[in-house]
């Protein structure tokens, strides 16, 4: 019983408590392959509403997107 009471006890369980704190602080290895082969959520889904519209946009009537490429193509040609 002297041994619970002894300084002893009390710097073996310090060490004790420092490894498991120490090893309990270690960054967990993260899996990167998971993110790309994940569906994409509602909000990004909706982000990207006013591409979606412009191309349907444009499969219908062609005209204004044709003029929109030649103004890039002539400010291409500039630089």
């Amino acid at each position: 019983m002297n041994f619970f009471n002894s300084k002893q006890f009390i710097v073996i369980l310090v060490i004790v408590l420092i490894g498991a704190g120490l090893s309990g602080c270690a960054k967990p290895k993260i899996n990167t392959d998971v993110n790309k082969n994940r569906q994409p959520t509602e909000l990004e889904t909706i982000g990207k509403l006013e591409a979606i519209g412009t191309v349907l946009g444009c499969m219908f009537d062609p005209t204004p997107c044709e003029e929109k490429r030649k103004e890039l193509e002539q400010k291409e040609e500039m630089n």
